[in-house]
């Protein structure tokens, strides 16, 4: 069996169409904040202020390090039957944006210029994740697929951990709940050891309903 020899950016370029650099990341002059040894480089942070999630973490498959992890927590089992668990997936080398638009009424003014803008409300914040998920070998990666596969077919709320979208979801009282909208597989041609996928969550806010008499 031979080991992974491949371009992630440019498989990346090829299956989403536009260049990035998130996968040929240089870490090599950075060091730990935290590290009291000293040494060359620039410092980094490993944990983000809010809500502290990991900066950096490692691929699965070729212990390459990335920047901007993404874990998905989600329940698993009942309280019925006295089996409930949290289960925990790292989503492989992900790419990740986060999107929001507001509901805004626009009304025209007679023999004005310009409108008057009444604020509805601020819309679910749209998260959009891009990847791949890589086998060690040359051979098609099945394991991690069906784990994807059982993690969107889940019928309720997940917990997602990151950076990026603690910025977005914590300070709205707390709720890092996310549900998983859309999950995709693009094909890739010549390629069995990769897969390429893309996720689309959105923001996922408690609410508690009073009854009018």
């Amino acid at each position: 069996m031979s080991s992974i020899n491949l371009s992630i950016a440019g498989l990346f370029e090829t299956v989403f169409g536009y260049k990035t650099s998130a996968f040929e990341p240089n870490f090599a002059q950075v060091v730990d904040i935290n590290d009291n040894n000293g040494g060359d480089g620039l410092a980094r942070k490993e944990y983000g202020n809010i809500g502290s999630s990991r900066f950096y973490a490692k691929d699965a498959a070729t212990g390459r390090e990335y920047y901007l992890p993404v874990t998905i927590e989600y329940a698993t089992g009942t309280p019925e039957a006295g089996d409930l668990a949290v289960t925990s997936i790292a989503l492989p080398n992900p790419i990740i944006r986060v999107s929001c638009r507001k509901t805004i009424i626009k009304t025209g003014l007679t023999e004005r210029r310009g409108t008057v803008k009444e604020l509805v409300n601020v819309d679910d914040y749209v998260i959009h994740i891009k990847g791949f998920i890589l086998s060690k070998y040359d051979e098609y990666p099945e394991t991690v697929v069906a784990r994807l596969r059982e993690l969107f077919e889940v019928q309720a709320s997940v917990a997602i951990r990151n950076p990026i979208t603690d910025i977005f979801l914590l300070p709205r009282g707390g709720n890092d709940r996310v549900v998983i909208e859309t999950l995709d597989f693009p094909e890739v041609v010549g390629v069995r050891n990769v897969r390429p996928y893309e996720m689309t969550l959105v923001s996922d806010e408690d609410f508690s309903l009073l009854e009018i008499e």
